[in-house]
């Protein structure tokens, strides 16, 4: 008789299905005790499971964390780790881990542990802006755990000691509006990633972390230290107050004078952060892939197609005259609806319930000249942020994709049927072209194809019907059954495999070694976690990467920020996170486009702002690197 965790809809005959303590869906699957039948009366049966309870409960040798995970390799050092933590560290511990070997997962498997338990309740866990979408996909894909993202003036006092579960950013947190109720708050586990910025005790997330009510806390970084070794003592003091005794006991007994990054007395220091300090390396994991290469092919449309673009933008900035990019406005985690679907765009309003009329005088024209070079009558309703947003990221996917929306903002604006007429005569697309040719070159390997939309899908299999070339799907839309037939059409007789943003999650595709990003998501995350489907462990050979983007589009000047400021096709895995978390403003990335391109009035002034935004990320990661050196130089291979 064992305690399983479960997903919705996993019970089988055999099995009851209940929540632990900790709130995890489980099932109870019974097995008669040797030597006696499976006809065992209740109370016997209960005296076995309450046996079964208080053994595993004893000792952390057998995990139970590991079941029902989807998606999660079990890999041998994040499992040790999580024994490592459960038998030796009481709860608090610094999970430093080399960027890209998993410390979110880690901290994940170390929450559902303690949750699988009944040792936790509460939990809160707080990370930068721009991880928020991450970790709550993360966390409710793979963990089956879900968490309750505050937005906002939406949050009360109430809501901080009415939620038992809680992921926000540190920036919402921290807020003069929140931090007396997040502190108020008991927790009984609070996560803290990218904890370096906790490093300065004068800060906002120092005393905020200081203040919180917690039993447990995991704080996880790379870099632990970013200048000096008393940020190393800040941060322990927060985990563990005084097992580094007074800051004038360090500085005197640790801290050169004149080399406040060189520790004196090392081995007394390592055995001392040795007793809170967990850091797997890429030596010690022997984890070393394969080159990977990547290229982008900017197209340029055919002149209908560029026009169908241009009177968009010029539409939309019309359509949301006064939107001004609020933080923490009205998207959700990776700006689409928070009720919709990614794939689909489901949920996308289509001006049913809009806020309020648009103020525009009935004189103004969307264009000096063209179809749309008419009189606006004045109460429309105005675009929301969300549906700005998805627009524009249909309109860098494919044209057949912005069809629907504009169909159902057709109803209320005979404007918008125009660009709609123009979208359904464009008969193939710039993208769609060197899709196909560079699939026809490439013949000999696996590829997988990457689109934001189901609708980009759907277009793009009829395309490669019309072309002959054989394929697969894979989406949120199909089934389990479908989609486990998918990965096996594309490992043994397609050469083509489309995937939407959940594409493959979970699924070993090591054996295709190239990736066509047809569109792009706003995210870099995003973007690496789709690099991340094939370049992973298990990967033999080289994998080559290939983006395509539309000329003088959102999605070209993501790309060449991307790749001109920070080369991020040459970062390893996770690096992109570790840089984004340090910008400054506390928005998520996605919303920082979005806010570009509302605030620019033309081409010239989006230019200057991505160029903006791409000299603080350059800072961001020149901050990053920094720190990295200083923590290769200072730990090594010391805290295994």
């Amino acid at each position: 008789m064992a305690w399983a965790a479960i997903g919705k809809g996993d019970a089988d005959a055999g099995e009851w299905p209940g929540r632990t303590p900790g709130g995890i869906p489980v099932a109870l699957r019974v097995g008669a005790p040797p030597g006696e039948v499976a006809g065992a009366d209740i109370a016997g049966l209960r005296l076995h499971l309450e046996h079964a309870r208080l053994r595993l409960l004893r000792g952390f040798e057998e995990l139970l964390c590991l079941e029902g995970l989807r998606g999660v390799e079990h890999l041998p050092y994040q499992v040790e780790t999580v024994r490592r933590v459960l038998r030796h560290f009481r709860g608090r511990v610094l999970l430093a881990d080399e960027v890209g070997l998993g410390k979110t997962i880690e901290a994940c498997l170390l929450l559902r542990e303690y949750l699988l338990r009944g040792l936790i309740r509460r939990v809160l866990i707080l990370v930068p802006a721009p991880l928020v979408s991450q970790w709550r996909e993360e966390l409710t894909s793979k963990f089956s755990l879900e968490f309750s993202v505050p937005r906002g003036a939406s949050v009360d006092a109430g809501y901080w000691t009415h939620t038992d579960r809680v992921l926000a950013s540190m920036a919402l947190a921290k807020s003069t509006r929140n931090f007396d109720a997040v502190t108020a708050s008991p927790w009984d586990l609070v996560i803290v990633d990218e904890a370096h910025h906790c490093k300065n005790r004068e800060t906002r997330n120092w005393q905020l972390i200081n203040a919180l009510q917690r039993r447990y806390l995991f704080m996880l970084t790379a870099t632990p230290v970013q200048n000096n070794l008393i940020e190393l003592y800040n941060l322990l003091t927060l985990l563990e107050p005084g097992h580094l005794k007074t800051e004038g006991n360090f500085k005197k007994t640790y801290v050169r004078r004149g080399s406040p990054r060189d520790p004196r007395n090392r081995e007394r220091l390592r055995s001392l952060l040795g007793e809170v300090m967990i850091r797997n390396t890429r030596s010690l994991v022997n984890l070393n892939l394969p080159s990977r290469y990547a290229q982008t092919f900017v197209v340029h449309p055919a002149p209908e197609e560029a026009e169908l673009y241009r009177l968009l933008d010029t539409y939309l900035r019309w359509r949301c005259q006064g939107l001004l990019p609020a933080a923490g406005g009205e998207s959700s985690p990776g700006g689409f609806p928070a009720d919709g679907d990614r794939e689909t765009g489901a949920g996308w309003p289509g001006g049913d319930g809009a806020p309020h009329p648009a103020e525009g005088p009935s004189d103004r024209t969307l264009s000096q000249s063209g179809e749309l070079a008419q009189p606006l009558e004045a109460a429309l309703p105005p675009l929301t942020r969300m549906q700005v947003n998805v627009l524009l990221l249909a309109a860098g996917s494919h044209p057949a994709t912005l069809v629907p929306m504009l169909e159902r903002m057709a109803e209320q604006d005979e404007r918008a049927r125009l660009l709609l007429d123009r979208a359904r005569r464009i008969p193939v697309s710039a993208k769609e072209a060197k899709l196909l040719e560079l699939l026809r070159q490439n013949r000999q390997d696996k590829t997988l194809v990457f689109a934001n939309f189901r609708a980009t899908l759907d277009r793009l299999a009829s395309v490669l019907t019309e072309a002959g070339i054989p394929f697969s799907v894979f989406s949120g839309a199909e089934t389990a059954s479908q989609k486990d037939r998918a990965v096996e059409e594309f490992r043994s007789s397609v050469p083509v495999m489309l995937c939407s943003e959940s594409g493959g999650e979970g699924r070993n595709l090591q054996f295709a070694n190239t990736l066509i990003n047809f569109d792009l998501p706003w995210n870099p995350m995003r973007i690496e976690q789709r690099v991340g489907r094939i370049h992973r462990i298990g990967q033999t050979r080289e994998v080559f990467i290939f983006n395509l983007c539309t000329a003088d589009s959102l999605e070209e000047r993501i790309l060449r920020l991307l790749n001109d400021k920070i080369r991020m096709f040459e970062l390893v895995v996770g690096e992109v996170g570790s840089i984004l978390g340090n910008l400054e403003g506390g928005e998520e990335f996605e919303s920082l486009v979005l806010g570009l391109w509302l605030r620019a009035r033309n081409a010239t002034e989006l230019d200057s702002a991505f160029e903006h935004l791409g000299d603080s990320l350059v800072e961001a990661q020149e901050e990053y690197l920094k720190a990295k050196q200083l923590d290769e130089a200072l730990f090594g291979e010391d805290y295994q």
